[in-house]
């Protein structure tokens, strides 16, 4: 499953789990806002589950 996410996404997995995940870190972290980290983690949550669903 992991291996079929391209590497930006493995990434934000990666720092997902390295600020136990915390979205407020992650965005400090990535210098990102709060919103635009969740966005991103729904989309990737999205795409994991059309993943496993196929």
């Amino acid at each position: 499953l992991l291996a079929s996410l391209n590497l930006d996404e493995q990434d934000f997995i990666i720092e997902f789990v390295k600020s136990s995940g915390s979205l407020k870190e992650m965005a400090r972290h990535l210098g990102l806002s709060y919103p635009s980290v969740r966005n991103r983690l729904d989309e990737l949550i999205s795409k994991i589950e059309t993943i496993q669903n196929s």
